[in-house]
């Protein structure tokens, strides 16, 4: 400073990766058409190998599967629009950083 004197400092930064999640899911999405919302699929997902991505409706049915990180579900099922509600979504990939598992619901709104 002005008067001459110096000073040092130390961090530590703890990086914790123990949920390893790679990307984000919401937790609903409204495929209306206005361009917010529309499909639902991973977001900021990075380099992720060996994808398994399936949404399945209340029957367990499977309305939705891809392995490439970049497809979303548009809301349909066997290409006519699912009725609003909850579905259950599934996740499994490798990365960089290890395995990823994730598991949840999402609600459709229409």
């Amino acid at each position: 400073n002005s008067d001459g004197c110096t000073s040092t400092a130390t961090v530590t930064v703890v990086a914790d990766f123990s949920d390893r999640s790679l990307f984000q899911l919401a937790n609903a999405f409204s495929p209306n058409g206005d361009g917010k919302n529309d499909c639902f699929g991973l977001k900021y997902f990075g380099i992720v190998t060996n994808l398994q991505f399936i949404i399945y409706n209340r029957f367990g049915e499977v309305v939705f599967a891809t392995s490439n990180a970049a497809d979303c579900w548009d809301g349909t099922f066997k290409g006519k629009p699912c009725n609003p509600g909850n579905f259950v979504y599934y996740v499994k990939a490798k990365s960089n950083c290890g395995n990823v598992e994730k598991k949840g619901n999402l609600v459709l709104v229409r």
